[in-house]
């Protein structure tokens, strides 16, 4: 028998390192459309919300969540200043 197979011989592992390098880019592709269609989405959801309660889009300011009744801060605690 023969070993010696030629220079053809790396081809069909070079074959198959590119189709599994384009199956990944493909995979990355499409994870990157969907990515940009749910942000679109996300951000056209949050407008027509704004929209329907008269509230202005992006809103001005962020005010944080107003703590439950009852909460007290810890002793000495500071609220920052922003």
């Amino acid at each position: 028998m023969n070993p010696d197979y030629g220079p053809a011989a790396g081809f069909g592992i070079g074959f198959i390192v590119l189709m599994i390098a384009i199956y990944l880019a493909l995979i990355g592709l499409g994870i990157w459309i969907q990515y940009l269609l749910m942000r679109t989405a996300v951000k056209n959801g949050i407008k027509l919300a704004m929209q329907e309660t008269g509230q202005p889009f992006p809103p001005s300011q962020y005010h944080p969540p107003i703590p439950p009744q009852g909460y007290q801060p810890p002793q000495g605690y500071q609220p920052p200043n922003g």
